[in-house]
């Protein structure tokens, strides 16, 4: 199954280049719920219990964001909303990858596989004790595999979302980077640290042949002139050969984007003004 990463241009044509991924901490995305239907608010038997499990699990909640490495994908590769959001306001890119590799789906590696990693959305924030009664421990930021048993847990901790962000689709990959400053090579996968506006961004190698897709923004400069259109495909197939770029382009009859192919568009425009 094909996903999709939705970036600007600069950001799409380094992952093109470089093959890579990047994974952020919960603690520094936009949205200030993440992780925090992690614990039950009410744990506890009277009103001071209560009261130091809330203390202790805002400590652990903290731990999380720090110690977790996220990769947020979606399955629509032609959502006005998030190319205005997240496409630079439909000026740059969406790249589309091929989310059955290992990287994605080990349990071994990865605390949430992608196949266990569908966001939840809802109205209303989880809070009740946990239904599931799971024998298996999970280490606070230190479980680096999937703990199968702790599957209620972790999708209150890394999928629940409120309702109003369901528009994005979402599906996640999330893998553990404790010890990632001191060792770039954890159990996780291999990473390259970058900084991006001042927070830093884990980059994940993926295997050869894996991104499939990418998709020009319909605001796009490239997209006006057929030579640069067929300069930017020549450009990305030296990386990336094996990929298939689209333009975007507004539809005529709806509120709704459309896509062609960029090569054949940009070939029959050159015809075109040669005549």
């Amino acid at each position: 199954m094909i996903l999709y990463k939705y970036v600007s241009y600069d950001a799409g044509m380094k992952i093109i280049q470089n093959g890579s991924i990047g994974f952020t901490q919960p603690c520094h995305f936009n949205d200030p719920f993440e992780v925090e239907a992690a614990y039950p608010s009410t744990e506890g038997t009277n009103s001071l219990d209560i009261m130091l499990n809330s203390i202790r699990n805002w400590g652990k909640k903290g731990i999380w964001k720090e110690n977790t490495g996220i990769l947020s994908l979606t399955r629509q590769p032609l959502n006005p909303l998030m190319w205005a959001h997240y496409g630079c306001e439909h000026k740059g890119m969406v790249i589309g990858i091929d989310s059955s590799i290992t990287e994605f789906t080990c349990e071994e590696t990865n605390l949430v596989p992608i196949q266990y990693g569908s966001v939840i959305y809802t109205n209303k924030k989880p809070d009740t004790p946990f239904l599931s009664k799971s024998a298996e421990t999970i280490e606070v930021g230190g479980t680096f595999h999937f703990p199968s048993g702790q599957l209620e847990r972790l999708q209150r901790m890394f999928l629940y979302k409120p309702a109003c962000w369901a528009y994005e689709e979402e599906v996640r990959v999330a893998k553990c980077i404790k010890g990632i400053e001191d060792n770039n090579s954890i159990i996780s996968g291999k990473f390259t640290k970058i900084d991006v506006d001042g927070r830093p961004l884990y980059l994940l190698n993926l295997p050869k042949n894996v991104i499939k897709e990418v998709y020009i923004g319909a605001r796009s400069q490239l997209l006006n002139d057929p030579n640069k259109s067929l300069g930017l495909i020549k450009e990305i197939r030296k990386y990336q050969p094996q990929i298939n770029v689209y333009g975007c382009g507004i539809s005529h009859n709806s509120w709704e984007l459309d896509y062609f192919e960029l090569e054949n568009a940009a070939n029959h425009a050159l015809q075109r003004t040669s005549r």
